[in-house]
């Protein structure tokens, strides 16, 4: 007993010795996750907005502004409302008839179509992040098994073709209301920093059905509150403050495209191995194949056990 705890001690030893050559992955793996530790991991784990390549979020207000940043994401968004709405009926239809022409044996090829029609809907998506970033990479299981079966199933099962009704589908409400939002709040400011580009062209109706040259911010009937923008001057004014609140009004509009990026890509890209880190770290050659190839030292003869 006494030679195997001394035995056990020297194993103990070589592995200490060593171990500030190790890999910090091998080594924090033997240890108790410390409350440090813990936290790190839960900090790297929450989500972010995503840093687009041609939405960068490192500007002050002027230079956002006077950046392609805001202009990137106005027709990303804008885009969204006429793509997004045409993709979310035919990804629609394909899923209701794939789901009814599914009961029908006869009828299974139709199934298999519905499924690559979503697909090819989430490509478009995909490729429309380009506007903004990178295409979305995308991934989907092969067909293993030969026939129309394995087709189905490999088309049916794959969890990205779950995803890709996910948000083209299910989420299309509550992203067409985040771009529309965005967009009603920044679109009026672009107009109101060009008024005096076009506000002499305008003719607006008064109460009483004659015309006065110029436009009203406000109700347009004359009641209520509002200014009339009917000289140089008050046009003026009113495109200076309109860019004054464009300049912070840009940031929202780049943050809202970031928003619907971060979901797109959510979704629409294969999810990532948690255990990527740790495969990787015991695929690659550790410290001690650098080490000499010969055998580690153990307990004398005399140190052995006796028979």
């Amino acid at each position: 007993m006494s030679d195997a705890v001394a035995h056990s001690g020297k194993s103990a030893e070589f592995v200490q010795s060593h171990s500030t050559h190790l890999p910090s992955g091998l080594v924090d793996a033997h240890r108790s996750p410390t409350p440090a530790g813990r936290e790190s991991v839960a900090g790297r784990g929450r989500g972010r907005l995503i840093n687009a390549r041609r939405l960068s979020p490192r500007r002050g207000p002027l230079g956002t502004l006077f950046s392609g940043a805001p202009w990137h994401a106005t027709g990303y968004l804008l885009g969204y409302l006429f793509a997004g709405t045409a993709l979310f009926a035919v990804s629609t239809a394909a899923v209701l008839a794939g789901f009814v022409f599914g009961q029908l044996t006869l009828t299974l090829v139709l199934t298999v179509g519905s499924a690559w029609v979503v697909r090819c809907c989430a490509q478009v998506e995909r490729g429309r992040a380009a506007l903004v970033d990178e295409p979305i990479p995308y991934a989907y299981q092969e067909v293993t098994e030969p026939g129309l079966g394995g087709h189905l199933k490999a088309r049916c099962t794959d969890p990205a073709f779950f995803r890709d009704c996910a948000y083209l589908i299910l989420l299309y409400p509550a992203l067409l209301l985040l771009d529309v939002l965005t967009l009603l709040v920044w679109l009026p400011l672009l107009v109101g920093v060009s008024l005096p580009l076009w506000f002499w062209g305008v003719d607006s109706r008064q109460p009483d059905g004659s015309y006065h040259t110029g436009m009203r911010l406000g109700r347009s009937d004359g009641t209520g509150v509002g200014v009339w923008i009917d000289n140089w001057p008050a046009a003026l004014i009113a495109a200076a403050v309109f860019f004054v609140l464009a300049l912070y009004v840009s940031r929202l509009v780049v943050a809202g495209a970031r928003l619907h990026l971060t979901v797109a890509h959510t979704l629409l890209r294969p999810p990532t191995d948690p255990l990527a880190r740790a495969k990787r770290v015991l695929t690659e050659p550790g410290p001690l194949s650098l080490t000499s190839a010969g055998p580690v030292s153990g307990p004398t003869a005399p140190e052995g056990h006796s028979s």
